[in-house]
Parts: structure tokens; C-alpha cells; sequence
């Protein structure tokens, strides 16, 4: 079992359906919001086209969501 690094819920390597592959270690996660927080946390999703006025509303309320859990998602599970 591995610990997911966003929620800390245990997961299992096998049934992982969500995972990042760097260089030198492998990152589990227990969903796919989880991933892409920790994604963006360390840098590698960066939006590289324009979004639209609905994609950036979402991110608007993404961001006060965000801060409101003080920069952390809530727990998943």
C-alpha cells in the first residue's frame, strides 16, 4: 500500500488508477482530483491555450475552493 501524497489515504499499487511517473519515483492517488493537485503543485500542468469565459469561471470558483480549505482539497473519501 502507498500513501497518497495530496490526502494521505492509503492506496494500493495495484488497483491505482491514478498515478504520476518521474524521474525517480512513481506517486499514487486515490482520485483524480488528487492527481492533478499535486500535478500542479509541483509544476506540471501548465495551461498552455487560451481558455474560454466558462473554463475560466470554473477555475475562478476551483481557486476560492481551494482557499477556503487553506490551499488544500478537502478530504476525498
Amino acid at each position: 500500500m502507498m500513501k497518497d501524497p495530496v490526502c494521505g489515504m492509503e492506496v494500493s499499487k495495484e488497483k491505482a488508477r491514478y498515478m504520476i511517473l518521474t524521474e525517480h519515483e512513481t506517486f499514487y492517488f486515490c482520485s483524480e482530483l488528487c492527481q492533478k493537485s499535486y500535478a500542479r503543485q509541483i509544476g506540471i500542468n501548465k495551461p498552455t491555450a487560451k481558455k474560454g469565459i466558462f473554463a475560466r469561471f470554473l477555475e475562478k470558483i476551483a481557486r476560492a475552493n481551494e482557499n477556503s480549505y487553506g490551499g488544500k482539497p478537502p478530504k476525498c473519501h
